[in-house]
């Protein structure tokens, strides 16, 4: 039965999937040789600060330790210096959007709006703030755990990743110190890529491609252990949260 998760990324992958012409220009087997998906870490010095608080020290071991969730409330105290700002003109889709062909840009940066947009609606789904920058990096590893396996995330463990993500953020210096440009490009970027990534694999669930689904798998691959600089295999998706095996 697909998750409550996989029907708001239902309407993503129909973006991706129609027409044919735009799921080959942004599909993950395009996007491999792109900045954004194969080298997603070097535009943002902020993301790569929380890649090394979930990686370092004594490989990853913050992410083995699973906290359990904090059941907060929207615009509690303890997403305090967590949030990103959402209102104006996004960033990050045309940011992104740079990288394709000029033919292409207006396109893709359009496709980025849309599933920007359409985070939204994950954030209310599970009670989470808006431009919250934890739930945003759950998202993100979501997406990329359901691109390497090809598989539905289950909803009951979504709560908890994000909420594991919280606790790690909070203690992290540089993310705290940000500043609120840089906190709502991490946010952009995590949410959008997440999208992507499950939107590309729900569509494939509609209508199958060994060549886009080959490509996904290498891409989600890739993501996962740039941001977690260990083995993606190692990465399991528990009620617990996100631990490594």
């Amino acid at each position: 039965m697909i998750s409550q998760l996989g029907r708001l990324f239902v309407l993503c992958a129909a973006s991706l999937m129609a027409p044919p012409s735009m799921a080959q220009m942004l599909s993950p087997g395009y996007a491999l040789s792109g900045a954004p998906m194969s080298n997603f870490l070097s535009t943002s010095y902020l993301t790569q600060s929380v890649s090394n608080s979930l990686s370092a020290p004594s490989d990853a071991k913050p992410a083995q330790r699973a906290t359990p969730p904090l059941r907060l409330q929207k615009d509690s105290g303890a997403s305090f210096g967590l949030k990103a700002a959402t209102t104006g003109p996004s960033v990050m889709p045309a940011r992104l959007a740079q990288h394709y062909p000029v033919q292409q840009r207006a396109q893709a940066q359009a496709l980025f709006e849309e599933l920007l947009s359409r985070y939204a609606q994950v954030e209310r789904q599970f009670d989470l703030p808006r431009g919250d920058l934890p739930g945003a990096v759950a998202a993100f590893l979501a997406g990329s755990w359901m691109g390497l396996h090809n598989a539905d995330f289950p909803d009951a463990q979504f709560r908890p990743v994000a909420e594991q993500m919280r606790s790690i953020l909070a203690n992290n210096f540089q993310v705290q110190a940000a500043a609120e440009a840089e906190k709502r490009e991490m946010y952009e970027q995590m949410a959008i890529l997440g999208m992507l990534m499950a939107g590309t694999q729900m569509g494939l669930k509609q209508k199958g491609d060994p060549v886009v689904e080959r490509n996904m798998r290498a891409t989600a691959r890739g993501y996962l252990e740039q941001f977690l600089k260990t083995n993606a295999d190692r990465v399991q998706m528990t009620p617990a949260g996100l631990v490594l095996k």
